[in-house]
């Protein structure tokens, strides 16, 4: 195995590492010691750090310092080869659930592979998508990004890439560390403090032990302290065309009412009767609509936009602790390690939407709803003909003076491992077990009414919703309506992943380069996720809200590899690997059944590096992957998913009715949100992939590299869920995702759509990742900087349900509700001279064609001079920030840095989009921080 130091490798070792580091990192000058072997992430072969052929980031604990970021979800998620994650802000109402993910190259975060220390930890769900909050940021020594498949050494989920969280160990001072940051304008202030001491050097002393104690606090951001997000009433004009853009809901303070009887409408002009008004009965009385309301038809529609949380509130305690120890002769080894994360993410939204029945004997009834009707239609609802199913009325009331739905997504994390290390017959053996475990526990803090309860108060009359607007209702009265809710557990996860490794290589057969090396794996994986629910949730005793069925799904797999080392000349050398993965059916304890059926597959990798010129290196790989969908993906039952984000036209009527919806009267309203639910298919089939890079490194002199890389991944049978936009905007491509959902409150049904999984076809992403990076001394110390970026050439795939009908969301608000960004760019410039270090940090997005509107269903574009409504969508601007930081010396143990964040106060760029992401309105809070400008100070102490 070589272990050589010339000049010249070494160099292109550092040009190698310097060039994957997109954001901050610049070659360093080679310290005068003998490089260590490491296992570098993408391979199972110790190698000197920096060489071999795989396109690995590595980002070191300065790095990390210099960008600013206070969670490893802040730093991950700002590096230009990331797109497609799940961002902290889709839990503010959009089923993010509190969970932040890793992408890699926009194909999605449950392709990309998430370890600590090399080894795999519990998902955030049934599957392989992990949370980025359950890894203690303070513990942290190195993060490794492969942005380059790996599925033939580590299973299916490394289709995209691979992150691996390298954590500290070994001696090191006590280090006390805190930071503040205070946004200029109001809202989101957050701290963070952390506690590190290391003892001992494996190789001195025999034994090594490491303990990182961390705690972090990000306060709330509500969209009424921001002017870009706090209001879902957005107008102006866009080329030759004006706008009128509104999001609100017809579950309103006070509330709207359909009444609902035989005809009471009177009759459409091809004979069909309409059997529903609808009206506010507080504009009937005063002839406008209440304060964030806007009137649409006799209706009041409430801008809920008003109330919501742009960010959400987050809490997060950790403790990371590792140690290693010498057996006999220092030959083999004994290691563990244990991580605890404890993460709390408080998210509120609206008041709570009810909908609830009124009968025409009801007092109130009487009073605020039979003066708004007609003699006829008064008539009708007291016909004796009519019974509590064909004559009622519906109340949507917004419980605005019951307080935000408030949520707690509760999170314990604990991840364990121990294994020995050593040598044996010529052979390097590494063998470990993990145990990794995640309780996920969704809770109700405030604003959910239970269901006898608000009834009998409103019934009693001690609740009367009809004549208040926001902030007037009676103290007694909203004690009243506040005593009827419910506060406790919704439902709680439980993800169980316990899995054995062991590997063994050896040095073989001597090239001209060097040893060639042979590595043998293999592993063995347990993997469950029970979904549980309280009574109260499980028997829908909540207001409007639906039964919730329990599951417990379980499913195991295994899986062999060897790889190979060649280095067959000085300048040449070669990577072969091969696996061999087989992954059970699902297995739900609870209804006793197995969905799908056990799946096998063969995958390979093959790689090199060409030593070219001193100066140049030239790098390429191609692989196969394979991947089987997620276990709630395949086994999960049919659950509640709320309603969608947008509000859609009716796609049935009169004339198009395949599924007997309209004909049966059930309620499907144009300009609504639609029931939703969420489910398995057990029919998915398993995803392959093929993915190859060809990558290239300059470096002409010491003091400046630059990197290429091109990436290309390709998928055939891509699993996943079929967007809301799809499904009711093409109701005949995808009507077996329609169905019902019954409301006991109001003995109303819905028309609902179903988020269940498909193998959408195909799915192509290709493009390239650069940088370029450059020091230079300046006598009285050092200039360093880089310039990096990714630029996606290609971002399609076909729609759902199809096999060539191709789509893309390349620079477009696309058909996944998302969007692909052409261009990501991070600079970096650090000023180093004494005891200070200045840091200057941009970050650069380009634009995108936002959401589409057309004329016939939504009219959010229209001709000014005729008022005639068009098509349209808006150009959404590129966005930029910069980052300022000084960091200041005074004592060897002491460092203090002050900084600001989004130096030039940059708002988001206005965007019209409804899906795609949580409640948040005015601008995509994926793709731009809403903080403004931020004023932090850290200091650090080390004793």
């Amino acid at each position: 195995m070589r272990k050589s130091d010339s000049p010249v490798r070494r160099s292109v070792a550092l040009a190698l590492a310097a060039a994957a580091i997109p954001m901050l990192a610049v070659a360093q000058e080679p310290a005068p010691v003998v490089l260590e072997e490491v296992v570098v992430t993408g391979s199972s072969i110790k190698r000197i750090e920096g060489e071999g052929a795989l396109p690995v980031q590595i980002f070191a604990e300065e790095d990390i310092q210099r960008s600013g970021a206070t969670s490893v979800t802040d730093f991950v998620q700002q590096i230009p080869a990331m797109q497609g994650f799940f961002h902290i802000a889709d839990s503010v109402g959009g089923g993010g659930g509190g969970v932040t993910t890793a992408s890699l190259h926009d194909v999605g975060s449950q392709y990309t592979l998430v370890m600590l220390n090399g080894h795999r930890v519990a998902p955030s769900d049934s599957g392989t998508t992990i949370d980025l909050n359950s890894i203690p940021l303070a513990a942290i020594q190195r993060i490794e990004v492969l942005t380059d498949g790996a599925s033939s050494l580590y299973g299916a989920d490394a289709i995209a890439g691979v992150v691996n969280f390298i954590l500290k160990s070994g001696e090191s001072p006590l280090t006390l560390n805190t930071r503040y940051s205070v946004p200029e304008a109001a809202g989101g202030v957050s701290h963070n403090a952390s506690l590190t001491k290391g003892w001992g050097d494996l190789n001195v002393d025999g034994y090594e032990a490491f303990v990182a104690l961390s705690y972090d606090k990000q306060e709330q951001l509500a969209a009424r302290q921001r002017d870009f997000a706090s209001t879902g009433l957005i107008s102006g004009t866009f080329g030759d065309l004006a706008y009128d853009f509104f999001n609100g809901s017809s579950r309103s303070v006070p509330p709207n009412v359909d009444v609902r009887g035989p005809a009471i409408g009177g009759y459409r002009p091809d004979g069909s009767a309409i059997n529903s008004i609808s009206f506010s009965p507080y504009r009937e009385d005063t002839g406008t609509c209440p304060p964030d309301h806007v009137a649409i038809g006799r209706q009041c529609f409430f801008d809920y936009t008003t109330t919501v949380l742009i960010a959400p509130q987050v809490e997060r305690k950790a403790v990371y602790a590792t140690g290693k120890k010498n057996l006999r002769n220092d030959d083999w080894s004994v290691f563990g390690e244990v991580a605890f994360t404890d993460a709390a993410v408080i998210a509120r939204i609206a008041p709570y939407p009810a909908e609830f029945g009124m009968g025409t004997d009801h007092p109130y009834y009487e009073e605020y709803i039979e003066p708004y009707l007609t003699v006829a239609q008064r008539a009708i609802m007291t016909a004796p003909t009519c019974t509590s199913t064909t004559c009622l009325v519906n109340v949507k009331y917004r419980l605005y003076d019951m307080g935000n739905r408030t949520y707690e997504y509760a999170t314990e994390a604990t991840h364990m491992v121990g294994g020995v290390t050593g040598k044996a017959a010529g052979w390097d053996i590494t063998a470990s077990m993990t145990v990794s475990v995640q309780d996920q526990s969704q809770n109700y803090l405030a604003g959910f009414p239970l269901d006898a309860a608000f009834n009998e108060a409103l019934d009693s009359g001690a609740i009367d919703p009809f004549p208040y607007v926001r902030s007037t209702m009676p103290r007694e009265m909203i004690t009243a309506l506040r005593d009827t809710g419910y506060v406790g557990n919704y439902n709680t996860n439980q993800i169980r992943m316990r899995g054995w490794e062991v590997n063994a290589q050896r040095a073989l057969f001597s090239f001209p380069g060097g040893d060639s090396v042979i590595s043998f794996g293999g592993d063995l994986r347990q993997n469950s996720y029970r979904q549980t629910a309280n009574d109260a949730v499980a028997h829908a005793e909540i207001l409007f809200d639906d039964v919730q069925p329990e599951f417990a799904l379980e499913r195991d797999g295994w899986g062999a590899y060897a790889e190979f080392f060649a280095p067959v000349a000085e300048n040449f050398e070669a990577t072969a690997s091969l696996r061999y993965d087989s992954m059970g059916g699902t297995f739900n304890q609870i209804a006793g059944e197995t969905y799908g059926s056990t799946e096998t597959a063969t995958t390979y990798k093959i790689g090199g590096k060409w030593q070219a010129h001193p100066t140049v290196a030239v790098r390429a790989s191609y692989g196969t992957g394979f991947r089987l969908a997620t276990m709630r993906q395949i086994g999960q039952p049919q659950i509640d998913w709320g309603v969608t984000s947008g509000t859609y036209t009716c796609p049935f009527n009169a004339g198009y009715d395949p599924l007997g919806y309209f004909a049966a009267g059930y309620i499907c309203a144009t300009g609504l949100q639609f029931e939703a639910y969420q489910g398995g298919n057990p029919g998915l089939t398993p995803e392959e992939s093929k993915q190859y890079n060809v990558g290239v490194i300059w470096q002409p002199i010491d003091q400046f590299s630059m990197g290429l890389n091109y990436w290309s991944v390709e998928l055939d049978d891509a699993v996943t869920s079929v967007s809301e936009s799809l499904i009711l905007e093409n109701p005949a491509t995808y009507l077996d995702l329609y169905t019902t959902k019954y409301k006991p409150s109001n003995g109303l049904t819905y028309v609902a759509i179903v988020f269940a999984p498909i193998n959408i076809g195909k799915l192509q992403n290709e493009g390239v990742d650069w940088d370029f990076t450059y020091r230079h001394d300046l006598g009285f110390g050092s200039i360093r900087g880089t310039l990096a970026g990714t630029h996606l050439m290609k971002s399609r795939y076909t729609l759902p349900g199809t096999a060539d009908m191709w789509t893309t969301s390349l620079d477009q608000f696309g058909a996944n509700d998302a969007v692909s960004f052409k261009d990501i760019v991070n600079a970096q410039v650090v000023l180093s001279h004494g005891d200070f270090e200045h840091t200057l940090s941009a970050n650069w997005r380009n634009g995108y064609k936002d959401q589409f509107y057309t004329a016939e269903d939504d009219c959010v574009f229209y001709d000014p001079n005729t008022f005639d409504c068009a098509d349209g969508r808006l150009d959404v601007k590129q966005h930029y920030t910069f980052d300022w930081r000084t960091s200041w010396s005074p004592m060897d143990n002491v460092n203090v840095v002050l900084g600001i964040q989004n130096l030039f106060d940059k708002d988001p760029p206005l965007s019209l989009r409804v899906n795609g992401a949580g409640h948040q309105l005015g601008y995509d809070p994926r793709y731009a921080d809403p903080y403004g400008r931020t004023f932090v100070v850290n200091v650090s102490y080390q004793y």
